[in-house]
């Protein structure tokens, strides 16, 4: 007979324990767990366009509902647009988002300063920007904010076909339809979290990408993971735990 022992460090009545879903690649979970195991998944990069998608409907419904084109509507959409554009073309790490609003600010003061003391170069070339007139029709909105949908729902599928399963003693990758197509074994391994762009980490609430490590090689990189820092708690308390299984001879 083969028995398996309770993973140290999980409490509670089995009664009230949760068991791990591949669900949770979507929502992390809360509460204590029947065992460690801990689903994860790198999601595609067009998920950050979701204040994009949420721009072009709001967009549309207002315009739509006043029955003409909004200049403000248009500013929000190219500054957030924008935005996404950046997101996906740079990293911003924790050193260089710091030095990018410190910059911000010095500019916003130095803008200032030179309107305080009566110079017009910087009013002129607000006025030439806002010169411009971005407007667009409600079709637009909807056209873009619909491709952008289907690509975004499409992109929240594919984690279902490739993600990772860390248990006590291994770190499973499962790529469908192939199934199981890659472990890592446990021992040895180190595993944390990596915030390359903070921009990312506030667009996946949290996100980040998740290393695993052996010595000084790299194993495997999962970008793209949203609601990391409020998965690191369940993946730390996993690593604190070792599965023993016992072979016990029938009686």
């Amino acid at each position: 007979m083969t028995e398996k022992e309770q993973p140290s460090g999980v409490s509670g009545s089995p009664k009230y324990m949760k068991s791990a879903s591949i669900r949770e690649i979507y929502i992390p979970r809360q509460g204590a767990r029947a065992h460690g195991t801990v689903y994860i998944a790198s999601f595609p990069p067009i998920l950050y366009f979701w204040p994009t998608i949420i721009v072009c409907v709001a967009a549309a419904l207002s315009q739509a509902a006043s029955g003409t084109d909004s200049l403000l509507a248009g500013w929000f959409f190219v500054g957030v647009l924008t935005l996404n554009f950046i997101v996906l073309a740079h990293d911003f790490d924790q050193k260089q988002f710091v030095i990018l609003m410190l910059l911000l600010a010095v500019f916003g003061l130095l803008a200032w300063i030179v309107n305080l003391y009566g110079h017009t170069f910087l009013r002129t070339a607000v006025n030439w920007l806002l010169g411009f007139k971005p407007i667009l029709s409600t079709d637009t909105y909807l056209l873009v904010g619909g491709v952008l949908i289907i690509l975004s729902v499409l992109g929240l599928m594919s984690p279902l076909l490739s993600y990772w399963k860390l248990e006590q003693n291994e770190f499973i990758h499962y790529s469908q339809p192939a199934g199981r197509d890659r472990n890592i074994a446990r021992a040895q391994c180190s595993v944390y979290k990596e915030i390359p762009d903070i921009f990312e980490y506030l667009l996946f609430f949290g996100g980040g990408t998740l290393v695993i490590r052996r010595n000084d090689q790299v194993l495997a990189t999962i970008p793209n993971i949203p609601f990391l820092s409020f998965r690191m708690p369940a993946i730390e308390t996993l690593l604190a735990e070792t599965r023993v299984i016992v072979e016990a001879g029938g009686a």
